[in-house]
């Protein structure tokens, strides 16, 4: 192993680190949240709040976001592997925001249990496995950017993220007004959606990390 690899793996192990640490305490805060506040007050146990209680969530959410950047800054030495870094670390603190609740909420009760998945710019709603496998391609995605730092971020890859994320978010928002009438059980979720955003993000990924092995 090089000493630039070495150097790397050492950087994305502690952002890791903090990351899954980062996880567990938000999923600590939030279950400290629910029981603030009495569970008839919410659409479910740890799902959605009512919406006085939203500037709460979006304060909480808002610093979080700020959290990730600030150390993905610091742990990046360049604006791309800076970018890398923040969704490094996302995808590390999303899913062990889950695996906290899990472990000391149990919940959710299944991977497939809806949940209000974030509320910034306005509420997600999707089950928990979405953004949990969304999370995974975040990570496999920035690693391999990682040790790629000469690649060059072409544009068509560019767009193919911003697409796939767009398409993940209308796929989390398209039925809000609907699950806040009538609850969860009111819509499916589109795993079509989802499907078609991850293939666009990992084909734009690949044809860049593609590209960039054939010239070398």
């Amino acid at each position: 192993m090089t000493n630039y690899n070495r150097t790397v793996w050492n950087r994305l192990v502690w952002l890791g680190v903090f990351a899954v640490a980062m996880g567990l305490l938000e999923a600590i805060c939030v279950i400290y949240l629910r029981r603030l506040f009495p569970v008839s007050e919410w659409a479910g146990v740890l799902s959605a709040p009512p919406l006085e209680r939203f500037h709460i969530e979006i304060i909480r959410e808002a610093s979080t976001l700020v959290m990730l950047v600030a150390v993905a800054w610091l742990a990046g030495v360049n604006l791309r592997s800076r970018i890398a870094c923040f969704f490094y670390a996302f995808g590390f603190w999303d899913i062990f925001y889950y695996v906290g609740l899990k472990w000391l909420a149990n919940w959710p009760g299944s991977w497939l249990e809806w949940d209000c998945l974030f509320l910034i710019p306005k509420p997600w709603y999707g089950p928990v496995l979405a953004p949990v496998l969304i999370s995974v391609y975040f990570i496999v995605a920035c690693i391999a950017l990682h040790f790629r730092l000469n690649v060059r971020w072409r544009s068509g890859m560019i767009v193919a993220q911003i697409v796939g994320f767009c398409i993940w978010f209308w796929s989390f928002i398209k039925d809000g007004n609907q699950i806040q009438v009538y609850g969860f059980h009111s819509v499916k979720y589109s795993w079509t959606l989802f499907a078609l955003g991850i293939i666009i993000a990992i084909v734009g990924l690949w044809l860049t990390v593609r590209g960039n092995s054939e010239r070398e």
